[in-house]
């Protein structure tokens, strides 16, 4: 099943990846065929049946003095917040930071895609997509020398390969000779690629802080999140449920202390506490306004790396989705606000298309559509302020194409580069931009 691009009306697609397996993803278009986005989609090798229908149909309780009543799964209470004022840790404001021009560092005959950036703010975890297949590379680059180390090959997957630091390895879903999605790690070129679980239900993978432990669902507990030690190894399977996935899998982040695991997708929004092994869902709200009303729900989020704040981009309806929010949650106070720059592609249309936290966690780094030239997006680059919502174009001159949310823009742990993906219509491109703050 291929996934479906509207770039106008949409930008939401849907990859089907196995049994009960699909994966809704945010693609904002610019590359041609022969510069696909690094996860773009492709002619599914797995199998899939029709979906069942959702929400599953309830079995009739048989009645008679042997009848078993049926149990239904306990609604996931709301999440509370401590709704004390608290103050923001202080930080440059946006005025304060300058940016050199985007310089090209990697070039490729198809699409690059930036997984994220290694502890020591020097190497980059890339995907170089594959011409003419529907695979990809999985690669590690350093920024400073060039130099590209391969981990891997796997099918082009809407999941990002994690990095985990305490092993030297990469993470990443497959898919197996028997069609089914499967969890590869890879401790460098000449180390044979392990395969220790072999029945995920998606490639969204979370992994800890300390790189020990990884998270994700598997065929066998598809509405309970699985925890792998690889140190041990074993596996353990959290005790709360979440709601069953209706279209998408659930995505994953873990917060930076480790205590906490953000679930979501069109469902809702949980945060699972560990030390309590409980989860409770996040209130994103409800639009409610002449031009569109539902709820709101998260298609990409990343926690700030003092693990304050978590930051989402967010929309309501199905797809083809009509606008796309940059949403801040306080995890002290509680607060919630929305915020996009007022740049529209038509009356009421915006998109903040991707986003990088400063390693400070005062300042995000979003990037949002400013115009449109033959059915591609291009987005200008911005930086938000979290006390103010503020914000404020940076390099007004360059405009951005890229892939999936997520893949697009990564601020380094020193807070010195900007990593951004930059492809022309013909090829792949990767840049960096230096980045000082007075």
């Amino acid at each position: 099943m291929r996934r479906l691009v509207n770039v106008i009306g949409g930008l939401l697609g849907l990859l089907v990846l196995g049994t009960l397996v699909a994966a809704l993803a945010l693609t904002f278009g610019g590359l041609p065929k022969e510069a696909k986005p690094a996860s773009q989609a492709f002619q599914s090798p797995i199998e899939t049946p029709p979906p069942p229908p959702y929400p599953p149909p309830r079995t009739p309780t048989p009645s008679g003095p042997a009848a078993t009543p049926t149990v239904f799964p306990a609604p996931i209470p709301p999440c509370t917040f401590a709704g004390q004022p608290a103050p923001a840790e202080p930080g440059p404001p946006f005025e304060a930071y300058q940016f050199s021009e985007p310089r090209v560092v990697l070039t490729h005959p198809s699409a690059i895609g930036i997984a994220g950036w290694l502890p020591d703010g020097q190497r980059l975890l890339i995907t170089r997509f594959i011409p003419g297949q529907p695979r990809e590379y999985i690669e590690i680059f350093n920024t400073r020398t060039g130099e590209l180390q391969r981990y891997g090959e796997r099918h082009s997957l809407p999941g990002k390969p994690v990095w985990l630091a305490a092993h030297q390895a990469v993470a990443f879903a497959d898919v197996g000779s028997d069609k089914q999605v499967v969890l590869r790690i890879s401790r460098g070129e000449t180390a044979t690629v392990e395969t220790p679980i072999s029945d995920l239900t998606g490639s969204f993978l979370g992994v800890s802080p300390d790189g020990r432990q990884l998270v994700f669902f598997t065929q066998a507990s598809q509405d309970r999140p699985e925890v792998f030690d690889l140190a041990q190894p074993q596996r353990a399977t959290l005790p709360a449920a979440l709601p069953l996935m209706r279209w998408s899998p659930y995505r994953i982040s873990w917060h930076p202390q480790g205590h906490q695991i953000a679930f979501y997708n069109e469902t809702g929004f949980y945060l699972a506490d560990l030390p309590l092994g409980r989860i409770c869902e996040v209130d994103l709200g409800v639009e409610e306004s002449e031009a569109r009303y539902g709820k709101r729900w998260a298609f990409y989020a990343q926690w700030a790396p003092n693990g304050r704040y978590l930051s989402m981009l967010t929309t309501i309806g199905d797809p083809p989705v009509k606008f796309s929010d940059l949403t801040i949650l306080d995890t002290i106070t509680g607060e919630l606000h929305s915020v996009h720059p007022k740049q529209y592609i038509e009356s009421g249309q915006y998109y903040v298309m991707d986003m990088a936290w400063a390693p400070n966690s005062q300042i995000i780094a979003i990037q949002a559509a400013v115009e449109v030239r033959e059915g591609v997006l291009y987005a200008g680059l911005y930086l938000v302020e979290v006390a103010t919502g503020r914000d404020m174009r940076v390099l007004p001159e360059a405009l951005f194409t890229g892939g999936d949310a997520g893949w697009n823009l990564a601020w380094s742990p020193n807070g010195q580069q900007m990593a951004v993906n930059c492809p022309t219509a013909n090829e792949g491109r990767l840049c960096m931009i230096a980045v000082t703050a007075r």
